[in-house]
C-alpha cells in the first residue's frame, strides 16, 4: 500500500472512532423536541404527500424507474452508516449536452426520501430529508442506453426501517418513487454477547481520499463517500483474473491486549462449487478495521495422475461463479467467525 492511502486509511479509522461533529449536525431531528412543536418538513408538499399516499400499498410513481437493490452498512462511533444502491439508466434520467456543461452530458437531481422505523410493526416517521446532484458523463463515453451504479448516502441507529424515496430531474420535472424495507443490525451487541460480526463486506476498484468530510445525506454517481473516503465498490461483482480488488471492513465483537490492540487472523480463499481453488497466506491484524488487497488469480494448481505418474500442474481458471471464503480468529478471545462474498469471473 502506498503512503497516501496508507495515511487516508489510518485518518478515517481515527475518525471512525471519534466521529462526532459532522455527524451530529446531520443526524435526524431529535424527538425529545416540546410536544406542541412539530418540525417542519424538509420535503415540497406535494413530494411529501405522493411518497405518503403510496406508503401502505408501497405504490410506486414508475416515470423514473427507481429501485434501491442493495444497502452497504458502514461504522460510525455509535451509529451506522446506510448507503443505498440503486442502478440506473442514463436515458431515464435524462442527460443532456448544454453549453455551461463543456464537453459533457449532464443531469441535475433531486432525490426526496423518508425514513420510517418498523419495530413496532407500523410505520412511523423518523426522519425526512432530500440532496441534490448533479452528474456528468464525458460525451465521448456517453451512451444512453448504459446503466451506472448510484448510492444514497445517510446515518442511521441500528432498527428495522423503510425507505420511500422519490427521484426527480429538475429540469424535466419527470418524478420516480420507490419503497424499500431492510434492517440495520445492533454490531456492538456482538461484544456483550460475546460474538464476533462484521458491518458490510465490500470489494473496492479504488478509493481516494476527500479533501472535505462529506455531510450527510449525500448521492453519488460510481462511488459512495464516508468519513473522508471516497470509495469506488464492484457493483457488478464481476472480477478479471489479474484484478486486485480492495476489501474492507470493520469487525465488531473482538477483544483488544493492554495496549488496546487486537490480536485477529484472518485466513482467505476463494472457492468454486465449494471447493477450494486458492488459498492465501494467513495474514494478522492489530486493528478491527480491516483493508485487504485481495490478487485475483488467473491459474490454479491441479493434482495429475497418469502414465506419467503424479504430479501438479498449473491451470486456467473458468469463468462463472466464485466465492472469496473469509475465516476470521480472535486469537485473544477465541471466538471466529466465517464471511463470504460471492463474484462472478469474467475470461476475456
Amino acid at each position: 500500500m502506498n503512503l497516501k492511502k496508507f495515511f487516508t486509511l489510518t485518518l478515517a479509522l481515527i475518525l471512525i472512532l471519534s466521529f462526532t461533529a459532522n455527524l451530529i449536525q446531520a443526524e435526524p431531528q431529535k424527538r425529545d423536541q416540546k410536544k406542541e412543536q412539530k418540525p417542519q418538513s424538509a420535503l415540497p408538499r406535494d413530494i411529501k404527500a405522493l411518497l405518503e399516499q403510496g406508503l401502505a400499498s408501497r405504490q410506486v410513481k414508475p416515470d423514473i424507474p427507481l429501485n434501491f437493490s442493495n444497502l452497504y452498512i458502514l461504522p460510525a462511533r455509535g451509529i451506522y452508516i446506510a448507503i443505498f444502491v440503486t442502478k440506473l439508466k442514463n436515458a431515464d434520467l435524462e442527460y443532456t449536452q448544454k453549453v455551461t456543461s463543456g464537453d459533457n452530458y449532464q443531469t441535475e437531481m433531486d432525490i426526496f426520501f423518508q425514513i420510517y422505523q418498523l419495530d413496532s410493526g407500523t410505520p412511523k416517521l423518523y426522519a425526512e430529508n432530500k440532496a441534490n446532484s448533479i452528474f456528468s458523463i464525458p460525451t465521448a463515453e456517453y451512451n444512453p442506453e448504459e446503466e451506472h451504479y448510484y448510492y444514497l448516502g445517510y446515518p442511521l441507529p441500528s432498527g428495522k426501517y423503510l425507505l420511500a424515496a422519490a427521484l426527480g430531474n429538475r429540469t424535466s420535472k419527470k418524478l420516480g418513487t420507490t419503497y424499500y424495507e431492510f434492517e440495520i443490525p445492533n454490531f456492538e451487541e456482538a461484544y456483550r454477547n460475546g460474538q464476533m460480526e462484521t458491518t458490510s463486506l465490500f470489494l473496492l476498484k479504488n478509493y481516494e481520499q476527500l479533501e472535505l468530510q462529506e455531510n450527510y445525506p449525500n448521492f453519488k454517481k460510481d462511488y459512495f463517500s464516508w468519513m473522508i473516503l471516497k470509495a469506488y465498490p464492484y457493483g457488478e461483482m464481476k472480477l478479471k483474473p489479474g484484478e486486485q480488488p480492495t476489501l474492507m471492513f470493520m469487525i465488531y465483537g473482538t477483544k483488544f491486549d493492554s495496549n488496546q490492540r487486537a490480536q485477529l487472523e484472518i485466513n482467505y480463499d476463494i472457492r468454486k462449487d465449494g471447493n477450494k481453488i486458492v488459498a492465501f497466506t494467513p495474514m494478522k491484524y492489530d486493528s478491527p478495521f480491516i483493508e485487504q488487497p485481495i490478487p485475483i488469480p488467473s491459474s490454479k494448481q491441479v493434482k495429475i495422475t497418469d502414465d506419467k505418474g503424479e504430479r501438479i500442474e498449473s491451470k486456467p481458471l473458468e469463468p462463472g461463479n466464485y466465492e472469496l471464503v473469509i475465516n476470521i480468529k480472535d486469537l485473544i478471545g477465541n471466538t471466529t467467525l466465517e464471511k463470504k462474498i460471492p463474484f462472478e469471473l469474467i475470461i476475456e
